[in-house]
């Protein structure tokens, strides 16, 4: 029983943080030859591009994300180059395109594999982002309800309210960067492939397990961006900074003992749906939050010493 949850833990570690890294063996070990071995030379005499770029793809495949990606790269142009060896030992017509097929094939699965790298850890991130958005949330409140006891003040109704507000538009900036990813990054290899850990060789994708991790960060990078934003434009426009948008007024008797009348509580979701419409606006789309705080920026009031 321990066996098989170990199995299973393994299983779901391998599925996030990819298969375990392993002692690299070159394509002569692989084939039980030494790098000196006559037939290996007469190969790599006849084919010396393709044995080169074999070999390389051959390194790169103990690196893949995936195990069994891993174990079928390998089998495969190990088997190729082994058909070349007999060919070649036996005087026999060699047919070099079979091993450029190969290569062609074994780039083509680890340029998957290292897409698929990328996009479990985008996916990864972005779930981490989700999941610590409630908790960010409930400690939030929790600290606008315990802080003001410890300075010997009270927090009032219409402080609530404004609290209650800016959550609801905290969370509509995590949710409008989670869609944003999911739009707008759809491919996150390519986005890598741009990026720092673009591969050098063109046939060699990027490092799978460092692809997960820099997707990883992106992920929960963009909840956090869309944290920020959506707090930024709730204070501009709040306080009054920012006047292009203008929130719902609150409805009268809101804080009061008489219980809301039906105008009021269309008020009250009104201007939920309205913070929420901010937030989720300031995540899913960064230019327009930038344009809008570089607005409320200029818009500043000028102080006593400014000209």
């Amino acid at each position: 029983m321990s066996g098989q949850r170990a199995g299973r833990a393994q299983l779901v570690r391998e599925w996030f943080l990819g298969a375990a890294l392993t002692e690299p063996r070159t394509l002569a070990d692989a084939l039980g030859l030494g790098e000196d071995a006559p037939e290996l030379q007469r190969l790599r005499q006849a084919e010396h591009t393709q044995l080169v770029r074999i070999e390389r793809l051959h390194a790169a495949a103990q690196h893949a994300f995936e195990q069994r990606t891993r174990a079928a790269v390998c089998r495969a142009l190990e088997q190729a180059v082994r058909v070349g060896l007999r060919e070649t030992a036996a005087a026999r017509s060699f047919d070099a395109a079979r091993l450029e097929d190969e290569a062609d094939a074994a780039a083509q699965r680890l340029g998957a594999d290292a897409a698929l790298a990328g996009s479990r850890g985008l996916n990864t991130g972005l779930a981490f982002g989700v999941l610590l958005s409630p908790v960010v949330l409930v400690l939030a409140l929790a600290m606008g309800q315990a802080v003001p006891p410890l300075l010997h003040s009270t927090i009032g109704c219409p402080e609530e309210v404004s609290l209650l507000y800016a959550l609801v538009c905290f969370a509509g900036g995590a949710m409008g960067a989670v869609f944003s990813v999911i739009i707008r990054l759809r491919d996150a290899y390519q986005l890598i492939r741009r990026g720092p850990l673009r591969s050098v060789t063109p046939d060699i994708p990027s490092d799978p397990g460092q692809l997960a991790q820099a997707m990883r960060q992106e992920g929960w990078y963009r909840v956090v961006v869309g944290w920020l934003l959506a707090s930024s434009l709730f204070l501009l426009i709040n306080g009054g900074i920012l006047t292009l948008l203008t929130p719902p007024a609150a409805p009268d008797g809101l804080c009061g003992a008489a219980p809301l009348t039906p105008a009021g509580h269309q008020a009250v979701i009104k201007a939920w749906f309205f913070w929420g419409s901010v937030g989720f606006l300031a995540g899913l789309n960064e230019r327009w939050a930038y344009g809008l705080l570089r607005r409320g920026n200029e818009q500043q009031p000028a102080g006593p010493g400014t000209g």
